[in-house]
């Protein structure tokens, strides 16, 4: 059976068994123009007045926009808010963009104006998050909040501060959006070392747990604590095609926008099988391995004891920061031992850990392009030259007749394993 599948900007084709299980995420409609869907959703918010209301007679306004790892549709979004705080009085000239980028790289100039248009990256204020930066953060009082809060200078002291985003499975959020783009998004390295180290991250993967979830409580309590004012956010299907916005509330409005999303990627298998093939989905979620592995985190939760892993994404950006953090280890459970110890640092020990989480596991099979074979041995991968031979060198590693599973968007799927 051959099969399609996202990689980098292209697709590439495997064959599998023909008895092998691919699951794509059910496929809600796009809507026919995203522009109209977000005014839309603006124009009747959840759990808020209108953003015109909220912003009437205050004197300048911040806007959160995601980074180029996250594909939201900035431009639309910030068309429809430009629009909400000129009626209320708050022109384009006190306005200004912060790019949630956590703890990612600046977003170079190029990549603004593909994320929000040329046109407002050249009149607006813009302004790429720096986590590291103490002049550009500001500390926020939290009695009995659990971590030290400080987020960016802009956001704190903005009159009107609004969140934008996205809303899809996250593998320690449960799902992104809303409170996220404050926290990690704008947030200080420290607040984001607190959230993202033990015992606030889950050990294991995540994916639709919000009730109940400290990663989740704790982002919410922040951005309650800051004061987040307004959100809105759109759900995409497997192509990024948006079918839905959600604006209003930051709880309200992102808790309706994970019911849609719960619609396409909530998923039951009878089972978990031998063999599990995963791709992120395609650039910019196979952009380097930080990202990519988010797909894995799927694998885990599908894949049988001893069950390989077959993660293919291009990776052209390479591994991101954490690559030192398994290249320095004996095994992989070294690095979680490690990152019991340490938690979370500046080299996003905690992707090395839920790298390492899987590698204890499962024998992890990779193609990736944009990475030397030798890094990837050197943290536990098992690097092949091409998505077919990755997949052969799988179903070599287990009898014939193995359960076989593909999920060509697997970080668009939240597995729920009911046996038959």
């Amino acid at each position: 059976m051959k099969i399609t599948l996202p990689y980098g900007k292209k697709q590439v084709e495997i064959e599998v068994p023909d008895d092998a299980t691919v699951v794509q995420p059910r496929m809600l409609p796009r809507v026919s123009d995203v522009g109209a869907e977000i005014r839309r959703a603006m124009a009747a918010p959840l759990g808020s007045p209108p953003l015109r209301v909220v912003a009437a007679g205050k004197r300048d306004a911040v806007v959160v926009v995601n980074d180029i790892t996250r594909p939201a549709p900035s431009r639309e979004m910030l068309a429809a808010i430009l629009e909400e705080l000129r009626i209320a009085g708050v022109p384009e000239t006190a306005v200004t963009v912060v790019i949630a980028t956590g703890n990612h790289r600046p977003n170079t100039p190029d990549e603004i104006a593909r994320m929000i248009g040329e046109e407002y990256a050249r009149t607006l204020r813009v302004v790429n998050h720096a986590c590291e930066d103490d002049s550009a953060l500001t500390a926020i009082s939290a009695p009995g909040v659990e971590i030290p809060i400080r987020v960016n200078t802009h956001v704190a002291r903005a009159s009107v501060r609004i969140l934008t985003g996205l809303i899809a499975p996250h593998q320690a959020a449960g799902y992104s959006g809303g409170r996220k783009s404050l926290t990690p998004g704008v947030a200080a390295l420290e607040t984001i070392a607190k959230q993202h180290s033990f015992p606030i991250r889950p050990y294991d993967p995540a994916m639709g747990w919000m009730k109940g979830n400290p990663f989740h409580e704790v982002a919410v309590t922040v951005a309650r604590t800051v004061g987040i004012d307004f959100i809105v956010n759109v759900v995409k299907n497997c192509k990024g095609e948006v079918v839905h916005a959600v604006a209003g509330d930051l709880v309200a409005a992102h808790e309706a926008g994970v019911a849609v999303c719960e619609q396409s990627w909530v998923t039951a298998f009878p089972q978990k099988y031998d063999v599990v093939i995963v791709t992120p989905g395609g650039f910019p979620r196979d952009i380097d391995l930080h990202q990519a592995q988010k797909a894995m985190s799927t694998a885990e939760q599908v894949a049988a004891d001893g069950g390989v892993i077959v993660l293919l994404a291009e990776c052209t950006d390479g591994i991101g920061k954490f690559a030192a953090w398994l290249k320095g280890a004996k095994s992989p459970q070294d690095v979680i031992e490690r990152f019991k110890r340490e938690g979370f640092t500046r080299e996003h020990s905690s992707k090395a850990f839920m790298c390492a989480r899987a590698l204890a596991k499962h024998p992890v099979v990779v193609c990736c392009a944009g990475i030397l074979k030798a890094d990837l041995e050197a943290m536990f991968f098992r690097p092949v030259e091409t998505p077919q031979a990755a997949v052969d060198a799988a179903l070599q590693m287990k009898e014939d007749g193995c359960r076989v599973l593909v999920l060509p968007y697997a970080v668009d799927c939240v597995p729920k394993i009911n046996p038959v």
